[in-house]
Order: structure tokens, then C-alpha cells, then sequence
């Protein structure tokens, strides 16, 4: 059975096992101990503390109980500013006329914004590719989550994906413009923002728009297009509600989507009700379910029946994976989302 549930400090050899499968470009699951070790604590603290803060860090991982390993993890994150501006590039229609010539010259220009400054903000999924079909439910149970623990997050959430990059790794927006301001690699910027040094961004990065025009062809040809594992992930944004306003990332000129969260399609379809444990038949099409208790959370993915006075009728080892007793409350993801 495969469950999805906080990080543990256990789970630091796995993560960084995740990572290395990873690639470059994922800022926020670098493979360095050190920093994902400063995540996992964050997170602990985050989910043992009882008063909301606007620097919450909730990093969920899925792991296969059959053998004891995490292949999957995702983050939300409670405020997107943490201490810190969030920068993003907004892309802009420009419109020259000149009457002496009677011409119309259109251009596109990035303007440094940071319009997404204090949204909420989910990332950070990535599944091992033995386990491929489950980034569904993985990415679904942070809207869950978010539905049930409404008071910790802000009315909007936004996504951030990876930017397209060649088969070297290169990213050509970041050597359009990135380097020539940052004078160092991508992987240098992209290692110092995973570490979460990116106090250099403000104190580097060009204030002034840029015009799309004076970029080479190929680094145009890339903004806003999401590296090529980051396909499915986007269509699942979309899916849910998310919409893309033409925000792209500073560095790799991947896209950023914005979403209200009470509009999400998986907090729209949230239910609740009383776990009850049968040995009858259930329903065929798994729903996901969280028992919702923030310090020990677990989400499992299960079929299901409903009673006619809201109990939740599931197996009794679906019950024991959840962690919680018969005729305890807990919340899932009705069967009209997850169909």
C-alpha cells in the first residue's frame, strides 16, 4: 500500500535518492543533505505547531509501506515571500506607432514583478519513475490538505514549474540574460536558491524591462515552456484550476500559474464523514482520503462506500493505514473529482 504522510528525519537518505533522479532545475530538492536536512526540520516544526504562521513549510512524501521507501514528494508553502521578495518576470505587449511611417511595431518586453509576493504556493512534486502514475493523487492531496487547514494558507495559491532545458542541462534563457547579470552558471544560481540565498536576486537582477526582441531566438522560443518532465504537471494544474497569466521564473523562464483556493476543483469536491470498516464490497473507483489530523497526517488512496448517514465505509486495513479509529471523522476527495 502506498501512503503519503509528513517527512520524517528517516526519510533524508531517500529524499536525496529523489533528488539525484531529479535533474537539474528543481530549486526546491537539491541534492545536498545539508539543505534538504533544513527542509525536513522545517517541515516537523510546521506540522507540530499548532498556531498558523506565514512561514509554514509542509513537505509531504509518498512511501511504499511494502518497503519502507519514500518515492514521492511534494511541499506547500504558506506565504511565498518567506522573509524574502518573490520575483518573477511578467511578459508584456509593447506597441510602437510611427506616424512618419505609418508603421506598427509589436514587441514583447519582461518586466521584473513580483505581483505573487504573500500567495501561497505548491511545488516540489516529484515521483520516482518506477512509480509513474502517481503524481495524480500526489499533487491532489496538497489541495486537500490546504481545504482542510484553510486558516494557514492565503486566498490565492501559485505554482511554479521548471523551464525548459537542453539534454547538457542548459537552460538558453538563463544565458541570455541570467549570466550576464549574475556573472556565474546556472547551476551556481540554482544551487544558492535551493540553499535559499536568494537575497542576490533583489541586489543583482535588472530592474529595468527587457525587450523580448533583443533576445536570441532560441531563448524566446522557451518562455513560459516547462521542462519536458514538467508536461503532465502542468496539464494537471490546469485541470485543477490553475490558469497561466504570463509570469515566468527569473532564471529558466518556466511558467508560473496562479489559482483561487477555494476554486480548486479538489477543495470544491472536499467531503466529510465517520470511518467505518466492512468486509462488503466497495465502490471500484478509489477516492483519496486524509484522516486530518495535522501532526500525524495520512493520506491513503482507497475504494469506498458511503452510508446513508455519512459514514465512510473502507477496509479495515484502509482504517489502520489512516491511523484512525471506526467512527472517527475524516475528509476525502468525493468521487465526482476523482473519477
Amino acid at each position: 500500500m502506498l501512503i503519503i504522510r509528513p517527512v520524517a528525519n528517516g526519510d533524508l537518505a531517500d529524499l536525496l535518492q529523489l533528488a539525484n533522479k531529479a535533474g537539474k532545475g528543481m530549486t526546491s530538492l537539491p541534492p545536498c543533505e545539508q539543505t534538504l536536512q533544513q527542509s525536513i526540520d522545517k517541515s516537523t516544526a510546521s506540522f507540530n505547531s499548532s498556531k498558523p504562521s506565514p512561514e509554514d513549510y509542509f513537505l509531504l512524501v509518498l512511501e511504499d509501506l511494502s518497503i519502507g521507501k519514500v518515492v514521492g514528494t511534494t511541499a506547500i508553502y504558506a506565504r511565498t515571500h518567506s522573509k524574502q521578495a518573490f520575483y518573477a518576470y511578467r511578459l508584456m505587449s509593447a506597441i510602437h506607432y510611427s506616424h512618419s511611417l505609418g508603421k506598427e511595431v509589436r514587441s514583447g518586453v519582461l518586466q521584473l514583478a513580483n505581483d505573487y509576493t504573500d500567495c501561497s504556493e505548491v511545488g516540489t512534486l516529484f515521483v520516482d519513475p518506477d512509480y509513474r502514475g502517481n503524481g495524480h493523487w500526489l499533487a491532489s492531496s496538497r489541495y486537500l490538505f490546504m481545504g482542510i487547514f484553510r486558516e494557514r494558507f492565503h486566498s490565492h495559491v501559485v505554482a511554479e514549474l521548471r523551464g525548459w532545458l537542453d539534454e547538457q542541462g542548459n537552460s538558453p534563457f538563463w544565458e541570455a540574460i541570467g549570466q550576464h547579470f549574475f556573472e556565474m552558471s546556472f547551476e551556481q544560481a540554482d544551487r544558492l536558491c535551493s540553499a535559499g540565498s536568494n537575497q542576490f536576486i533583489t541586489e543583482l537582477m535588472p530592474k529595468f524591462p527587457i525587450y523580448t526582441r533583443m533576445l536570441p531566438e532560441q531563448a524566446r522560443a522557451v518562455l513560459g515552456k516547462p521542462h519536458d518532465a514538467g508536461r503532465r504537471a502542468l496539464e494537471l494544474l490546469i485541470n485543477e484550476g490553475f490558469e497561466y497569466e504570463d509570469f515566468i521564473d527569473i532564471f529558466d523562464a518556466g511558467p508560473m500559474l496562479r489559482a483561487k483556493i477555494d476554486s480548486l476543483r479538489s477543495v470544491k469536491a472536499i467531503e466529510r464523514g465517520t470511518a467505518i470498516a466492512t468486509d462488503k464490497p466497495l465502490d471500484a473507483s478509489p477516492s483519496i482520503v486524509v484522516n486530518g489530523k495535522l501532526s500525524d497526517l495520512r493520506f491513503i488512496k482507497t475504494p469506498i462506500t458511503r452510508g446513508d448517514e455519512g459514514e465512510i465505509k473502507m477496509s479495515a486495513a484502509a482504517i489502520a493505514a489512516l491511523k484512525v479509529a471506526p467512527g472517527e471523522l475524516i475528509h476525502l476527495i468525493g468521487k465526482s473529482r476523482e473519477s
